[in-house]
């Protein structure tokens, strides 16, 4: 988890850099610093399919740099064939790939042995190869492979982020708005943001309606000259989007997808007043760049945390990890089969078929919610503490189902002697109590195959009317009289009368329901 943050963390970074060079130096800097290797390099497509060496870090001089890769050569070229990762566990002497003179020579020269490549891949091109070598021989494993992968992808958006920026500033003297939507952009990308923060920047400086979609079509979002406006069509499929994959300029509408290299997250359109220039387009496909990099980090950053929420509740983490310093704050722990649940609360997860919440919330705003059927318990702090909570909250749950009280919000507070069966300790105790007051009753239905605990309790529950029992039972009266009788025989005559009958009515329900908690 720490090495997909410290990943998630540096893209962020990548997105605020637009000198080409700069950026990637960076990217061959980190890539080597994530991976721990001996030397990192980047090369950069030609219009040719050449790969051309721009970056180095870790090399033992300046041969590697500028090396000229001709097309489908060598361990890089197959990357950029294939689109996919290759790895050579010992690059002179691999027999698969095509050995090019000079390249090798280089090699030897670097001491290079292990090597790892994979592409930059953008919009279904391969727009260079981001690579890492040791100068021992030694298996990457396949987490190394995806991590590298991950900032491949990233980086090649980061660098047509770069080029786009280039550009801009230098087409038709619009510098000054390339450079203030470039920092609009990569504020929403730094912090986070809504479709909002994409489309109101936008909109000031591309003619027509701006709209954004998700990846079911269906529209966000809409702003004219900077401003939100209601276009009618929020929350509603647009026949215009239909899930474009690439750039699609039509007399209506100008459509460019919110994708990375394997996810397709929505689209960004301009409905224009006038036909739009290919800068606008461009700024256009930079928005939906930015678009796509907040919301692959989002998607990412939702998945560590559920991982984390369910391992924390689920035990399979000792302690809270230091990024999840938030956590070590007290927390209460809301257990619900209520979708909402996760809206409403940003750590949770999905459990054995139910949402799990840690919440910072009190206990009555978390009542207010009205999920349903709903447990609670804590605050707690730590990882045992928060475990221990769920299984509180988890119980409340299935006491609630058990008691028929659907629908309701309950703590370990709330369920009164009940509460005895959250806990193994409170579970034993309330099984001593049924024992003793039920023994003959359970001993008798054990080794008679009879159901005399099931009719005693419908009997007391019913207001101790004989009909009204017979009834529920399915049974002749008489049936329910003879059964009566043994019940008295059982466990004597008070049975059914003041304080007596209490006590029996409450180990009755206590007995059924240990049986349906757990």
């Amino acid at each position: 988890m720490d090495a997909q943050r410290e990943l998630y963390d540096l893209v962020l970074r990548l997105s605020a850099v637009h000198d080409l060079d700069a950026l990637v130096q960076e990217v061959v800097d980190h890539a080597r610093r994530l991976l721990g290797v001996d030397v990192a390099y980047l090369a950069l497509a030609e219009p040719d399919g050449s790969l051309v060496i721009r970056v180095t870090d870790g090399s033992l001089g300046p041969r590697l740099r500028g090396v000229v890769l001709p097309p489908h050569g060598g361990l890089a070229g197959q990357v950029a064939d294939t689109g996919e990762p290759v790895q050579s566990a010992d690059y002179l002497g691999d027999a698969r790939l095509t050995h090019l003179g000079e390249v090798d020579r280089v090699a030897e020269d670097e001491g290079l042995r292990t090597i790892l490549g994979v592409p930059l891949r953008l919009r279904g091109k391969v727009a260079g190869v981001l690579m890492v070598s040791q100068r021992a021989v030694r298996r990457f494993t396949a987490a190394e492979s995806s991590l590298l992968t991950s900032l491949g992808s990233f980086a090649a958006i980061a660098i047509e982020n770069a080029k786009l920026v280039t550009a801009l500033a230098a087409a038709n003297g619009r510098l000054e708005r390339a450079v203030r939507l470039h920092d609009r952009l990569s504020e929403v990308a730094l912090h986070g943001g809504a479709p909002e923060d994409v489309v109101v920047p936008l909109s000031e400086l591309v003619p027509g309606l701006v709209l954004v979609a998700d990846e079911h079509d269906e529209v966000r979002a809409a702003a004219r000259d900077g401003s939100l406006v209601d276009a009618g069509l929020e929350g509603k499929p647009s026949a215009l989007f239909a899930g474009v994959r690439r750039t699609q300029v039509t007399e209506r509408a100008v459509t460019v997808p919110v994708a990375s290299a394997n996810t397709y997250f929505g689209a960004l359109q301009v409905v224009p007043d006038a036909p739009l220039d290919e800068a606008d387009v461009r700024l256009l496909e930079r928005s939906a760049m930015t678009v796509a990099l907040v919301a692959s980090v989002e998607r990412a950053e939702r998945r560590t945390t559920e991982e984390l929420v369910e391992h924390l509740v689920t035990r399979r983490v000792r302690e809270v990890p230091a990024y999840a310093r938030d956590l070590r704050r007290p927390h209460l722990v809301v257990v619900s089969e209520d979708q909402r649940l996760r809206n409403l609360a940003p750590l949770s997860s999905r459990v054995d078929g139910r949402v799990v919440a840690l919440v910072r919330a009190d206990e009555a705003t978390v009542r207010s919610w009205s999920l349903g059927t709903t447990g609670l318990a804590g605050p707690a702090t730590g990882a045992t503490a928060l475990a221990d909570a769920y299984d509180d909250a988890v119980a409340c749950v299935r006491v609630l189902e058990a008691l028929g009280r659907t629908g309701a919000t309950a703590s370990p507070a709330d369920l009164g002697p009940y509460r005895y069966l959250l806990s193994q300790a409170g579970r034993a105790e309330a099984g001593a109590y049924v024992a003793r007051t039920l023994s003959p009753l359970l001993a008798h239905d054990e080794e008679r195959g009879t159901d005399l605990v099931h009719t005693a309790e419908v009997f007391l529950r019913g207001g101790r009317r004989k009909a009204t029992a017979a009834e529920e039972l399915t049974i002749h009266p008489n049936t329910l009289y003879q059964r009566l009788d043994r019940i008295t025989a059982l466990l004597g005559e008070d049975w059914q009368e003041g304080d007596r009958a209490l006590d029996v009515h409450l180990a009755l329900r206590i007995h059924r329901l240990s049986r349906e908690v757990n």
